[in-house]
């Protein structure tokens, strides 16, 4: 057998048009069967082209748009709370008769609108969900474990839902199971899930995801922040985790200066100040205290609620518009031998 007769997982989904927990999916329900990997080292599942491209020609039998399960997975988000969104009307969607059941549909450029539009709201109900975040066990993404037999694992999570660990010094992952009674992986410290704080807006990070500063950063925030006030996602085809974080200062920080620089080298939107000890992150957004007749806070909470967003929001897109508008109207009179004459910026 020759590899190139098989496709990765990320090639699969790219394939079939579909998200990677929609293939994960595809396995628990019998349409698609990974093979054993013969050669060794590789990360994921291997699954037979002629499969891959049977299973295309089957999906695209008149196949109206994406199922609520798909889409879900696309928005990473429950299915639950895509059917809030349906429900308020804020994705549009068509129930047909397919193989002989109704099924909603939804189509892709609408859950793209949807994305954009609904963009704090989307980050909210992520943050919400913490899939990165076993709360049975209270442990979460990367965490650190150790035993006498290994110094250092992290522990992951794959796309099925289920847990294991990653040997940063072998470059092997092992199971969750095996790490914990055969090889006895214990946390090295606790998390907790806390208290969400009231700090608008977020920081965004995207770190290498197995890069020893990123795992020391990692350890340090997961020592004293709030698991309330993160989200992660994690992009394993580009070997990347982008956290999302409230306002924080990261105390008494091994490594403070070297991992500031990773993080200001990294931060996407928000803030880094760093020196020898500490770390302050902030978003870009900060409190406005403001205060509206009567009239005009009702019909932004009309407005809100139309969106199923907040009063703040709505506040800060108005204000946003208003100065994008602005910015685009100025007109200057320059002061010189062509005075009089008006110049748009």
């Amino acid at each position: 057998m020759n590899k190139p007769d098989y496709y990765t997982t990320k090639e699969t989904a790219a394939i079939l048009d579909k998200a990677t927990a929609t293939i994960h999916k595809y396995i628990r329900d019998g349409k698609l069967t990974p093979i054993e990997d013969h050669w060794g080292g590789h990360r994921g599942k291997l699954f037979k082209k002629e499969a891959v491209e049977k299973l295309k020609e089957e999906l695209a039998d008149d196949m109206p748009g994406m199922t609520m399960s798909e889409s879900a997975d696309y928005l990473k988000i429950t299915r639950s709370i895509l059917q809030s969104y349906l429900d308020e009307q804020l994705i549009p969607f068509q129930k047909q008769t397919w193989r002989n059941k109704s099924v909603t549909f939804i189509q892709r450029l609408d859950l793209d609108t949807f994305k954009t539009a609904y963009r704090d709201r989307l980050l909210d109900d992520r943050l919400k969900q913490r899939t990165f975040y076993d709360r049975k066990n209270k442990q979460a993404f990367y965490q650190r474990f150790s035993s006498p037999s290994i110094n250092e694992a992290r522990l992951i999570r794959y796309d099925s839902g289920k847990w294991g660990f990653f040997i940063p010094l072998t470059g092997l992952e092992i199971g969750y199971e095996e790490g914990i009674f055969k090889h006895e992986l214990t946390s090295d410290y606790e998390v907790s899930f806390g208290k969400r704080t009231g700090t608008p807006g977020y920081a965004k990070i995207s770190l290498p995801l197995h890069y020893s500063l990123t795992r020391k950063f990692i350890d340090v925030l997961y020592k004293q922040c709030a698991i309330s006030n993160l989200y992660m996602e994690i992009h394993e085809d580009k070997q990347k985790l982008t956290i999302y974080m409230k306002d924080a200062v990261l105390t008494d920080t091994e490594s403070a200066e070297s991992i500031g620089h990773l993080l200001e080298n990294n931060i996407e939107d928000g803030y880094i100040t760093a020196n020898h000890q500490h770390i302050r992150i902030e978003s870009s957004e900060k409190n406005l205290s403001i205060h509206l007749p009567y009239e005009i806070k009702k019909k932004i909470k009309e407005l809100a609620d139309e969106q199923g967003t907040s009063m703040q929001v709505i506040s800060s897109q108005i204000i946003e518009n208003y100065f994008s508008q602005q910015n685009k109207e100025e007109i200057v009179t320059v002061p010189s031998e062509n005075a009089g004459q008006n110049y748009s910026l």
